[in-house]
């Protein structure tokens, strides 16, 4: 009987070192994970962000609230009250509309170091916004186009429209389907999608904005699933001869442009580079850029090619119009030196 009471105490002398061990791996990996979550705060908290089908772009940030973005450079953000990154001034009555992706939107860079901040201090502008940025993330040449009854009717006060691009590389049909519009519902701002938004929905974007560790790990188990299964994303690139065809489609779309707005509208191309291994610098480009220009030439449309620019800047002055001090020389999205030279030829057209 006693050896039976022995076994049995040390039986559970046993389990509840087990526990214990347990217990404390657990506390050390929920430490782990908060420290983590935290740490990731100071380097990668992205905006949550409020999607939409028929507006000036495919979906509002998540108003007054902030982002943090360290992947490359590094940048602390603010949405204002629309649902967009700008000072929080009001509009002026002459203000002039900036549309494009990411490098508009101006991710891992300081706002006031974006090329339509810059522009609106080169326009003198104090207590009023003369320039407004509606850049998103994803939202390339051919998705602006296709929302420009959006832009149009979500800013119908702008006088001018500022369309950037990093790339010309789109095929014929991709130029034709970029007049296919998405529409315009005045009732789509981002103060009615917040306030449609059930108590639970809000509870979700709270806890994911909270959550940054888990929402980095998320979004990298959705990019190896994509290419673990092949089911990346295809880009309507296009490398092939210049025909006629595709002529007609890329001025058809210019002429659709045209024909929607006489505002004056302005394309900024900034085209990515490769740093060689003798040390210069090459545009990466398929050749569009003159068919390009045409097109915007004969429908009134100024086209701003910064090739020559970037090229200049590199060879008298060694600068890189892409990458940051923690990423690679030449990759990635643009830099302060970039957005600067492209606010100064935006200037220079503007001032024609």
């Amino acid at each position: 009987m006693k050896s039976r009471v022995k076994i049995c105490k040390i039986e559970c002398m046993k389990l509840k070192k087990i526990f214990t061990e347990a217990v404390k791996w657990a506390l050390a990996a929920m430490t782990a994970l908060i420290i983590m979550n935290l740490l990731t705060f100071a380097y990668y908290s992205p905006f949550s962000e409020l999607p939409r089908a028929q507006g000036a772009n495919t979906g509002f940030l998540y108003p007054e609230t902030h982002g943090v973005y360290g992947l490359e450079g590094y940048s602390f953000a603010h949405s204002d009250h629309r649902g967009y990154i700008n000072r929080d001034l009001p509009l002026d009555k002459d203000y002039i509309l900036v549309a494009g992706a990411s490098h508009t939107e101006g991710l891992f860079l300081p706002m006031k170091y974006r090329f339509s901040d810059i522009l609106n201090d080169m326009l003198g502008a104090e207590d009023t916004l003369k320039v407004y940025n509606i850049g998103k993330s994803g939202n390339f040449f051919s998705v602006v186009t296709q929302h420009l009854d959006g832009i149009l009717g979500e800013f119908p006060d702008a006088k001018a429209i500022v369309i950037e691009t990093d790339t010309l590389a789109y095929d014929t049909k991709a130029w034709l389907d970029s007049m296919i519009q998405t529409g315009y519902d005045p009732d789509e701002t981002a103060e009615n999608l917040v306030s449609g938004l059930s108590g639970r929905q809000k509870l979700s974007i709270r806890l994911k904005q909270s959550l940054p560790l888990l929402r980095e790990l998320h979004k990298q188990y959705l990019t190896w699933k994509e290419g673990a299964t092949g089911n990346e994303r295809q880009s309507d690139v296009y490398t092939g001869e210049f025909d006629e065809d595709f002529d007609n489609a890329l001025n058809s779309l210019m002429a659709y442009i045209r024909s929607r707005t006489d505002k004056q509208v302005i394309i900024v191309y900034h085209p990515a580079v490769s740093v060689l291994k003798d040390g210069s610098m090459k545009i990466l480009t398929n050749g569009c850029e003159e068919h390009f220009a045409k097109a915007c030439r004969d429908n009134g449309i100024d086209f701003i090619d910064m090739s020559d620019t970037f090229l200049k800047e590199y060879e008298t002055r060694h600068i890189v119009p892409n990458g940051f001090f923690n990423t690679t020389m030449g990759s990635g999205h643009t830099n302060r030196a970039a957005h600067r030279m492209m606010a100064e030829a935006i200037y220079k057209v503007l001032k024609k």
